[in-house]
C-alpha cells in the first residue's frame, strides 16, 4: 500500500473543497459560419471572425454580431436534453453565470453558435471606389458606434444589370483584429453611410444547375466541353477574406474553369495567406474581363454555335451569365518587400489556353513571396490553369473595369527588360483564348 506524506494529503483535502480555476467559467464554440465575436480590452476593442471556441469568466459576456441573426444549440442544464434556439437582429449578448447561460428562460451549457446566413452588415458609401462613379459602391462590414468600424469588402456594383464590377478587400492576419476609428489600407476612406437591406430579388436567379442545363441542350457545347469543366463560384476565393462575404454569394459569383480555381489560383491565394500571416498585408482588387470565345477548328470553320459562350438560365428572363475569358486581381503590398509590390495577376479561365504569355511579358519572378512558391511552378501548366504576373502598366488599358494603378509607376521600379517589351501581337487563331468586346 503507497503512503502519501502528510503534508500532500492535507493540501489535497483543501483543494478538493476549493473551486477549481479550469473548471470556472462558460465557453461557446462557433460553426463555420462564425459569429463576429468582440472582447473588450480597456481601450480596445478586439475583434475575432475565426471558427472555434471562445471561453470566458464568470460575470463577463460574450458580445456577438450577426447580420442575418443567429441559430443557436444548447443543452438544458437540469435535465441534459438539448434543445435550439434562434435570435434574430444582428447582435446579441451571452453573460456567463455559475459556469452557464439563460438562453430562452433557461439555464444552458454546451452552446453551439453560427450566424443564420449573412455575417457583414452591408452599408452604401457615398465615396466611391476608383473606376465606380456610374455604379454603387456597397461596403460588407460592421459599425460599432463610437468604438470605431470593421469594412471587410467593397464591391462596385451595378445593380441595373446585378452586375459585379470589382471587388476590393486588404488581407489581415487570422489573429484578432483591433477594432478603431481607421484602419489599413485602401478601404480606409469608404463610408458607412447608407445602411442597405439585402434583396436576393435584385440579383440574378442563376445555379451552377443552369451551367450544366444550358450545354447538355446545346450538343455541339456538349461535345466540346463534358461535364463539370465550369464552376458558378466567388469571385473571392480567398478563404479569411471569403468568411466575411457569406451570405452574398448571389452577388459575387461567377463561372469558374474548374481547373483554374482549385488549381493555380488556389496555389497564388495560399501564398499571398502565408505572406499575411508572416506580416505583410495586401490590398486586393479582383474582377473579370471579356467572354470566353470558342475554338475555331479545321473541321467546322463555319460553325453554328455561339461564338461567345454565354449561358442562358433554365428560368426564362433570369439574365444570361457569360462566361469570363479572363480574371484578374490587382495586388499592393501595403509595406515594401523587397521586390514588385503592386501586379496584376490573370488567370485564363479558359480549358484551350496554350500561350502563357498572350497578355503580357510575365514577371512573376519578380514578386519575392510568390517567386519560390509551388504557384510559381506550376502556373504554365494548362492542367492547373494558366497564370501570368503582369506590370500593371501592361494591362491596366487592356482589362474590363480596371481601377487603375494604386500608385504611379515610376522609373524607380524593380528593373525588368522584359516590362518594357512593346505591347504583345494579336493573337492568332491557333491561341483558343479568345475575349469579346471591350476584354483584352
Amino acid at each position: 500500500m503507497v503512503r502519501f506524506p502528510y503534508t500532500i494529503l492535507v493540501a489535497l483535502f483543501i483543494l478538493s473543497g476549493q473551486p477549481q480555476r479550469a473548471m470556472a467559467g462558460c465557453s461557446i464554440t462557433t460553426t463555420s459560419n462564425p459569429p463576429v465575436v468582440t472582447t473588450t480590452f480597456g481601450s480596445k476593442l478586439l475583434l475575432s471572425e475565426s471558427a472555434g471556441t471562445y471561453e470566458r469568466e464568470n460575470g463577463e459576456e460574450f458580445n456577438l454580431f450577426c447580420d442575418s441573426g443567429f441559430d443557436l444549440k444548447y443543452r438544458y442544464s437540469y435535465n441534459g436534453y438539448d434543445s435550439e434556439h434562434t435570435i434574430d437582429g444582428p447582435e446579441t449578448t451571452l453573460k456567463c453565470q455559475s459556469n452557464g447561460f439563460i438562453v430562452n428562460g433557461e439555464r444552458a451549457t454546451d452552446i453551439i453558435v453560427g450566424c443564420k446566413s449573412r455575417v457583414s452588415q452591408m452599408f452604401e458609401s457615398r465615396i466611391s471606389l476608383p473606376n465606380c462613379s456610374n455604379f454603387m459602391t456597397l461596403v460588407l462590414g460592421y459599425n460599432f458606434q463610437d468604438k470605431g468600424s470593421i469594412k471587410n469588402a467593397a464591391m462596385c456594383y451595378d445593380i441595373l444589370e446585378a452586375e459585379l464590377k470589382h471587388i476590393s478587400y486588404t488581407t489581415f492576419s487570422s489573429r484578432k483584429r483591433i477594432i478603431d476609428e481607421s484602419q489599413p489600407g485602401q478601404l480606409n476612406d469608404l463610408g458607412l453611410d447608407i445602411s442597405v437591406a439585402y434583396r436576393k430579388n435584385l440579383v440574378k436567379n442563376f445555379g451552377e444547375a443552369d451551367i450544366g442545363a444550358y450545354l447538355e441542350k446545346e450538343r455541339d457545347l456538349s461535345e466540346l466541353f463534358g461535364n463539370g469543366i465550369f464552376e458558378y463560384r466567388s469571385l473571392v476565393q480567398d478563404e479569411s477574406a471569403g468568411r466575411s462575404l457569406i451570405g452574398y454569394e448571389d452577388m459575387l459569383n461567377i463561372i469558374w474553369l474548374k481547373n483554374l480555381r482549385t488549381g493555380s489560383w488556389k496555389l497564388w491565394l495560399n501564398a499571398l495567406r502565408a505572406a499575411t500571416e508572416a506580416g505583410t498585408q495586401f490590398d486586393i482588387r479582383l474582377g473579370v474581363s471579356g467572354i470566353l470565345h470558342l475554338p475555331r477548328t479545321s473541321a467546322n470553320p463555319c460553325r453554328n454555335y455561339t461564338e461567345f459562350l454565354v449561358i442562358e438560365p433554365k428560368t426564362p428572363g433570369s439574365g444570361s451569365v457569360p462566361v469570363p475569358a479572363y480574371i484578374w486581381a490587382h495586388v499592393q503590398a501595403l509595406k515594401p518587400t523587397g521586390g514588385q509590390d503592386e501586379f496584376v495577376l490573370i488567370g485564363h479561365n479558359s480549358p484551350f489556353s496554350v500561350n502563357a504569355t498572350e497578355v503580357c511579358p510575365s514577371m512573376c519572378h519578380r514578386v519575392s513571396w510568390l517567386k519560390d512558391s509551388l504557384f510559381a511552378r506550376l502556373r504554365e501548366f494548362p492542367a492547373y490553369g494558366l497564370v501570368q504576373c503582369c506590370h500593371v502598366k501592361d494591362v491596366a488599358h487592356k482589362l474590363d473595369n480596371f481601377p487603375g494603378a494604386f500608385v504611379a509607376e515610376t522609373a524607380n521600379s524593380i528593373p525588368d527588360a522584359a516590362s518594357s517589351t512593346p505591347a504583345p501581337a494579336p493573337v492568332s487563331d491557333s491561341v483558343v483564348a479568345y475575349v469579346g468586346e471591350g476584354g483584352l
